[in-house]
């Protein structure tokens, strides 16, 4: 069962789908999660791999403007839609049903925040880094979950264990 943590839904139940493909971030990485990033208020965020959209609907709870959702699976994308609807975020969220590296080949739009929680050996923080560099806007946030990689730590890039799980943090410099 995943329930949001803190903000406006807090103690609220998300549907969730039981396969394969889907992995949601665990409650105590994502508490760490939101607590490393900690000012959401009027952030417009992008969620990629959003699976049911727990951490984009989280910075929507801690207040949040706008999330957009990427996700491919389509059995997944309805689970995130009807999270989504039963929760009333239409008008403060969008889905994207395609593929993440599509996505971002094409977008324009820039960010505040950027989740980045991809199926497990199937892309690195580097595969991610330029193009997500290109679409956030400065000072903004990369936050990407695997399992440990090899990932060099300096004063933007803080990387947190539990596990098996890592978690990249990433502040984008004024350019």
């Amino acid at each position: 069962m995943i329930k949001i943590i803190a903000g406006e839904f807090k103690g609220r139940k998300l549907n969730n789908l039981k396969i394969d493909a889907l992995r949601p971030t665990q409650a105590k990485v994502r508490k760490s999660i939101m607590d490393s990033i900690r000012d959401f208020n009027d952030k417009v965020v992008l969620d990629l791999f959003a699976g049911i959209g727990s951490l984009g609907i989280e910075a929507i709870s801690r207040g949040a403007k706008k999330v957009k959702f990427v996700e491919k699976n389509s059995k997944i994308v309805k689970i995130l839609d009807k999270n989504l609807d039963m929760l009333c975020l239409s008008d403060r969220s969008e889905i994207i049903r395609g593929d993440v590296m599509s996505f971002l080949d094409r977008e324009c739009q820039k960010y505040d925040i950027i989740f980045a929680d991809p199926p497990y050996r199937n892309y690195s923080f580097y595969d991610l880094y330029s193009p997500v560099s290109n679409i956030m806007n400065d000072n903004g946030i990369f936050c990407y979950e695997s399992e440990k990689q090899d990932i060099r730590e300096h004063e933007n890039i803080k990387i947190k264990r539990y596990g098996n799980t890592q978690v990249v943090l990433w502040r984008k410099e004024n350019e």
